[in-house]
């Protein structure tokens, strides 16, 4: 199974162990701000049947999302990598809320669109971000994402992102500190 290692971060798979950690995460009212469909904390019943959908993603797809833990000391602080979507590779990732505004984000954003290009050799990545969550469009910009439209996904109102193979190649997006 693929693991990846940035300068600051595991990112590996999940496994049904992760399922106290990531309830927590997913109980926040902040972390969830701007995700899924309500916005809202998910419950404990809800987050054990995302694990199962993201720990099946992998089964059915050779990639999916990553349990991302601290270096430090091991701990759960989020998740991150790339799902289907219509076809295409959605970049997502959603850390816990005392792991913010470190640049960890970025880090994590970039390691998966190495991912995706260098071992999967998609075309382009998507992402998608509420209009309100300019954190993220920040994030998504600095790692050569362009803007391409607002539309409706998954029946939600988003900005969508995209960045291309070749786009990938030409950008700073390169984390000399994550390998496979």
């Amino acid at each position: 199974m693929t693991e990846i290692e940035t300068e600051r971060v595991r990112l590996r798979q999940f496994t049904m162990n992760d399922l106290d950690g990531l309830a927590r995460i997913f109980a926040s009212p902040q972390v969830m701000r701007f995700l899924g469909l309500d916005c809202e904390p998910m419950t404990r019943e809800e987050t054990a049947t995302a694990l199962v959908s993201i720990i099946k993603h992998w089964e059915r797809n050779n990639f999916g999302r990553w349990a991302v833990e601290s270096k430090t000391d091991g701990n759960l602080i989020g998740c991150a990598g790339l799902r289907s979507y219509e076809g295409a590779a959605e970049l997502v990732y959603l850390l816990d809320e005392p792991h913010w505004g470190r640049g960890l984000a970025t880090e994590i954003a970039c390691a998966c669109l190495k991912y995706g290009f260098e071992q999967h050799n998609f075309l382009s990545i998507v992402a998608f971000t509420r209009p309100g969550n300019v954190r993220s469009q920040n994030v998504l910009q600095k790692i050569g994402m362009r803007f391409v439209k607002e539309e409706t996904a998954f029946g939600v109102f988003v900005f969508s992102y995209l960045i291309s193979r070749e786009d990938y190649f030409a950008s700073d997006c390169e984390n000399p500190n994550s390998t496979l």
